[in-house]
């Protein structure tokens, strides 16, 4: 923001930092039940290899992580892109205090002037 705002300008920027708040929290819903949907299949996948493995403990559990590497890459992938909305949302509120607090600073020297 720059100091020639006018109160149009701030009611335009900080409606449209609301909309992509609520944009995000919409993102982020859908990357939940994409996360949700993956760790199913990550789990998924590691009981059925480990389940139909003979051998020792060790070789039944090695054997399940390689099965399921693509699930489990799927779902790290999944809770990555997570972390990303989470932080966008965390940013784009910081934007928002920040424009309210250049509102709140604009209204006082509009009611100085």
């Amino acid at each position: 923001m720059n100091s020639n705002l006018t109160p149009a300008d701030v009611v335009q920027t900080l409606s449209r930092i609301g909309k992509d708040i609520d944009d995000a929290t919409d993102d982020l819903a859908e990357a939940d039940q994409k996360s949700m949907l993956a760790r199913r299949d990550s789990e998924k996948s590691y009981a059925k290899s480990f389940l139909t493995t003979d051998g020792a403990m060790e070789i039944r559990r090695y054997t399940a992580r390689l099965a399921s590497d693509n699930e489990s890459f799927a779902l790290a992938c999944a809770e990555q892109e997570q972390r990303v909305i989470v932080s966008k949302i965390r940013a784009l509120r910081d934007r928002l205090e920040i424009g309210r607090s250049i509102s709140a600073i604009m209204r006082m020297e509009w009611s100085n002037q």
